[in-house]
């Protein structure tokens, strides 16, 4: 190497590299450079040199991010050991907020539960052992790419995901969200699965046997939710005061999620229901056990009303199993009451009060087959086409 080659004030040559020589702090700093003595690298130091000179005059100079791995910075205490953030830290932090968010009211106990599964399922394990700055979009798209979920399942895992980005940018640890360089719906389209879950009600012999098999308070709670529509949410929240046995009507006002009562799922939820008589047997019947309580059911295994529907959930796959009944989840019985008023020519705008929609819209999507057909070619037109 040519020992004899010029440099600019700052730049020097150091053995086979070069380095540059700045004052910061009032301190002389000297920080050398991988680079070989070359005219084109020493125009870079220089460059490179007149860029920090000028950050320094405005105060605006950030020496870790020049020099991350600079012994005199340390040294010197110009610059302190990085702290680094992993991910699985950050995520624990931000499921203690949002505990939080539910105490203070802000978030309801099952947005918490759908949150609280997300991040102790999927992102610890996949995310959990990265430093905050190391995932890339790359690792995103991989990871998303393996999931074999559907596409809301997938949005529903994204949104923690999203969350987390958002918080580390607003303190600092990121400057820009991963997610946001992801194409995603054209990836959940290609990586998705389709949801498999159709409504797939019970029909008569096999509710009946279901009925039957069931004994006590289980056996109510099983005959009124065939009977009446209700979400179990709402079937498990439901009140003695909000039964009006003399009109035959009862008041749907409230659903409990994780033992935390809460207004019903949507505006339209909140509602008077025709106690049909089967949904009016069973609650005659449920007054010999629960009449001096506030609730209408209660689990029997307790003697206190249901805490959430996961609880009916497993009485209801014991019962299924003591049956030769195909097994269907616990909200079929929902499902059931739809299609058998459906199927016996119940006006789709009643049996949408009844269930708590909107409008027909979602009658008619999910069951819409059930609907009798009134001519051969299967619909009585009623313009003239």
């Amino acid at each position: 190497m040519d020992r004899t080659i010029i440099t600019p004030q700052g730049v020097e040559v150091r053995g086979e590299t070069l380095r540059i020589v700045f004052m910061y702090k009032g301190t002389r700093c000297r920080e050398t450079l991988k680079l070989a003595p070359t005219k084109a690298n020493i125009k870079y130091c220089t460059n490179l040199r007149a860029e920090i000179l000028n950050k320094i005059a405005r105060n605006d100079f950030n020496y870790n991010e020049y020099f991350p791995e600079s012994k005199l910075a340390k040294r010197l205490g110009i610059i302190q050991e990085i702290k680094v953030y992993y991910c699985q830290e950050l995520l624990e932090q931000q499921l203690a907020n949002y505990a939080r968010m539910v105490e203070n009211g802000y978030m309801s106990p099952s947005t918490f539960d759908g949150y609280r599964k997300v991040i102790k399922g999927q992102l610890i394990p996949n995310f959990g052992k990265y430093n905050i700055n190391d995932i890339t979009a790359p690792i995103i798209r991989e990871w998303i790419s393996n999931l074999e979920a559907t596409p809301k399942t997938i949005r529903n895992y994204l949104t923690p995901l999203r969350n987390l980005f958002a918080d580390a940018i607003n303190d600092g640890l990121l400057k820009d969200n991963p997610i946001e360089q992801i194409a995603l719906s054209k990836l959940i389209q290609v990586a998705s699965v389709k949801s498999d879950f159709n409504a797939e009600p019970f029909n008569e012999i096999e509710k009946q046997t279901i009925i039957d098999a069931a004994h006590g308070q289980i056996k109510n709670l099983v005959q009124f939710g065939f009977w009446s529509g209700l979400r179990i949410s709402e079937l498990i929240a439901l009140k003695w005061a909000d039964i009006d046995f003399k009109n035959g009507f009862a008041n749907i006002c409230r659903a409990k999620v994780c033992n935390v009562e809460k207004g019903t799922k949507t505006k339209s939820g909140t509602r008077q229901i025709i106690l049909l008589p089967k949904a009016f047997e069973a609650l005659t019947c449920q007054l010999n056990y629960t009449k001096d309580s506030d609730y209408v059911f209660h689990n029997p295994n307790t003697a206190i009303a249901w805490s959430s529907s996961k609880k009916v959930a497993e009485h209801w796959r014991y019962l299924l199993a003591t049956t030769k009944v195909k097994y269907r989840n616990c909200y079929q019985m929902r499902h059931t009451f739809a299609s058998t008023l459906l199927s016996n020519g119940e006006n789709a705008w009643w049996v949408a009060t009844q269930m708590g929609h909107v409008d027909v819209e979602m009658i008619f999507k999910k069951y819409g087959r059930w609907i009798p057909k009134t001519e051969d070619k299967g619909y009585n037109f009623v313009g003239k086409y």
